[in-house]
């Protein structure tokens, strides 16, 4: 029975900093989504698919946790709006992608960039 329980311990300890990580979505996390998107929209002008793919899906992750952070944030229903363009948006790039379409993809990352402005003007902290 011990052995059992001593792994369950660490697995909630796991768990439980995992959400205590989405309970402040800020900081290095947003610095993340800022960082991939910048690079992913550098391996689309670069026609660099595969990478740029991947890049896009973990944005498509990232971008999840931002929008079930807003809801429980609640009273910011323009940010949790923005969180599923922003995911629309990565999944038209992922298909642009697939089809080798670049120039969606590409316009699909610019909307995608601005949509991250236009959240970053009401909700990004100067730490």
């Amino acid at each position: 029975m011990r052995k059992l329980l001593l792994p369950l311990i660490i697995f909630m300890g796991l768990a439980g900093s995992v959400v205590a990580a989405l309970d402040e979505i800020e900081g290095d996390f947003m610095q993340d989504i800022e960082d991939i998107q910048k690079s992913m929209a550098s391996n689309i002008s670069l026609q660099d698919a595969a990478t740029a793919r991947s890049e896009a899906v973990e944005l498509e992750a990232m971008f999840k946790d931002v929008e079930d952070f807003y809801v429980r944030k609640g009273d910011a229903a323009d940010a949790v709006d923005w969180s599923k363009d922003s995911r629309t948006y990565l999944t038209e790039i992922v298909k642009a992608l697939d089809a080798k379409n670049f120039d969606v993809a590409s316009e699909s990352a610019v909307a995608l960039a601005k949509t991250c402005k236009a959240c970053h003007k009401i909700y990004k902290t100067d730490d």
